[in-house]
């Protein structure tokens, strides 16, 4: 498919549950107002049949209730419904919106900025108008967190990103099953602490592990309907037994605060449990091929245990222990069934049977998750390719028609970019605008989705995996009393000291030294190329000093020039952006001042 034919495939989809939810909001109102026609039919029959007999009024009621029952359950039907179909239609819409490239309402990612990472920050990974809120399709904590690691942690083992590429494009043709499972992701809202609780509580130490509270949560609720039938057969008195239900009482106040504590940990997850029992669910109920799917799939289903199953129980448990929570259902709850002790009890032995599982558990989603995300990048650019992984101590990276996923189709210019071996490095010049920052943000932004399996925006690419370490915008600190160009200092020593550890990496920098003058800048940047080619290292370097071109002639063998270069004719600038050999002839700074007034008259 054509990414016209994607877009047409989202508004189609959008059409079709819009008009499906105008239909279910009138059918609603409707219903509505036939149930409360029902009911004021159904209290009237009850008053007449109170004068006719009463089996008459016996049946009324008792057919009347069955029946608004059954309209009550089928008008909440329709209500869930009613919400799948607005996720659906935000969904299609999010698509549709996304294949223009407008997706600035949708998650930034802006909590993972991290100004100091190797290079997430100098790509803008994070933050609007970033790669992560054009790719992040997640409906759960876990999974977002697990895409943000796919984007700035590289994968160095070929073998796992081959893996993940074949799990991104199996699941990038369910586009049925991916919207469903993303639908139930976003029905239930969650918090960043609610899972983090429950793991918490799953590794706690066990506090009615004792054969006593077992035996107590039955012996007390039958010994309570013993003095209860005593006190009905005028064996007792009701006072007596009134006074008896201080005992119950007060085995029910047993640990109340252990019991608060685990409460605490799953107090009103009940939805988001239902929510997670339903996605693990729809894993478990997918057929898959591809080898990571495969294995992901056995995980949730491991020893015999369904992790669907397994968590709809759990939800439940704690849909129980929420009744505490109403203060005199709780009170009451307690006094006669001993609710607390008897949740708590229910909710170990769930935890000694699962607690080895829980984490895996969370951990298959969170990957799933983010596979699908990636997934549904990979379905809305179907001119982008899975790059070839190749595997060996040497490293290249050759890239035909390399372009920026960001950029517009309409807009974009692609070029070719190689590295053939360790030492490599490629010095980049031309004038301001001139594309020298995209470019190099391309090369970045580009192995990171390869590292993460994805698909990447050129005709071809092959590459080595390697480590990466950015500098393109680096910035001051007056927290740490850091001047800019100190911060600059300190990145560079940074990559030195990796490469000195025998560490490969692969290196962007962007006009080094900005925070110098022009001589110890020219002097500096020559004997950092330098220090670089000496420890075998690869990269690129972007720069406005033309004189670093002539480290080429030095190092024929690890140095090359490319540029990109503008066309002047009078005060006429134009930009073609494509790379080209050689370095840069002809710079515009001061014809763009010019232009803007601010030099001249």
């Amino acid at each position: 498919m054509t990414r016209k034919e994607i877009k047409e495939k989202y508004s189609e989809l959008l059409l079709v549950y819009s008009e499906e939810e105008d239909i279910l909001a009138h059918n609603i109102r409707q219903y509505g107002l036939f149930r409360i026609i029902i009911f004021l039919l159904w209290v009237i029959l009850i008053y007449l049949s109170t004068s006719w007999s009463w089996m008459a009024f016996g049946i009324i009621m008792g057919v009347g209730a069955t029946a608004f029952g059954y309209l009550v359950r089928k008008h909440g039907k329709m209500h869930r419904r009613k919400a799948i179909l607005e996720q659906l239609v935000r969904i299609n819409r999010e698509q549709e919106n996304a294949m223009e490239w407008k997706f600035d309402e949708l998650d930034d990612g802006a909590a993972y900025i991290d100004e100091i990472h190797l290079f997430s920050y100098d790509l803008d990974l994070f933050g609007k108008g970033s790669l992560f809120q054009y790719v992040n399709r997640t409906s759960t904590i876990p999974g977002r967190d697990r895409l943000a690691q796919l984007l700035t942690n590289i994968e160095m083992s070929a073998q796992d990103i081959r893996q993940r590429q074949k799990a991104v494009s199996e699941l990038s043709a369910l586009l049925d099953w991916r919207q469903d499972f993303r639908v139930q992701g976003l029905l239930t809202d969650e918090q960043e602490d609610d899972i983090r609780g429950l793991e918490e509580w799953v590794i706690s130490k066990p506090d009615f592990k004792s054969l006593f509270f077992k035996v107590l949560v039955i012996f007390i609720p039958l010994l309570n309907l013993g003095v209860f039938l005593l006190s009905v057969f005028a064996y007792i008195t009701f006072w007596q037994f009134l006074t008896y239900l201080i005992i119950p009482l007060m085995f029910a106040g047993i640990k109340h605060r252990k019991v608060n504590a685990k409460h605490n940990l799953l107090s009103r997850k009940f939805q988001v449990l239902k929510k997670y029992s339903k996605l693990f669910g729809m894993i478990e109920g997918q057929a898959f091929s591809s080898e990571r799917m495969l294995s992901l799939h056995q995980d949730l289903l491991s020893g015999g245990n369904s992790a669907g199953k397994a968590i709809r129980q759990l939800s439940k448990i704690a849909n129980a222990f929420d009744t505490r929570l109403n203060l005199l259902a709780g009170f009451l709850m307690n006094i006669f069934f001993l609710w607390d002790i008897r949740q708590s009890v229910r909710l170990e032995s769930w935890q000694k049977r699962y607690r080895d599982h829980l984490s895996n558990w969370f951990r298959v989603m969170a990957e799933t998750d983010a596979y699908i995300s990636l997934a549904g990048y990979a379905y809305n650019n179907p001119a982008s390719i899975y790059p070839d992984i190749s595997e060996g101590d040497d490293f290249h990276f050759k890239a035909e028609k390399l372009g920026h996923p960001l950029i517009h189709a309409g807009n974009r210019v692609s070029n070719d970019f190689s590295v053939d071996t360790w030492g490599n490095f490629t010095i980049l010049t031309g004038a301001n605008m001139a594309g020298k920052s995209t470019f190099l943000r391309t090369i970045g932004v580009n192995m990171v989705l390869a590292s993460a399996g994805a698909p990447v925006c050129a005709e071809t690419l092959s590459f080595t995996p390697v480590k990466l370490v950015t500098s393109i915008h680096t910035i001051d600190s007056l927290a740490n009393n850091e001047s800019y160009f100190y911060a600059e200092l300190k990145r560079l020593k940074l990559i030195i000291d990796m490469l000195k550890e025998g560490r490969q990496v692969f290196i962007i920098l962007d006009e080094i030294l900005k925070g110098t003058n022009s001589n110890d800048k020219q002097s500096g940047s020559r004997a950092l190329v330098k220090q670089l080619v000496s420890l075998k290292a690869s990269g690129i370097i972007a720069t406005h000093d033309l004189s670093l071109g002539e480290l080429e002639k030095l190092f024929p063998d690890n140095v090359q020039n490319r540029c990109f270069e503008i066309i002047i004719e009078k005060d006429h600038l134009d930009y073609d952006y494509l790379l080209k050999e050689g370095i840069a002839r002809n710079m515009n700074a001061t014809i763009l001042m010019e232009r803007m007034g601010i030099t001249g008259i």
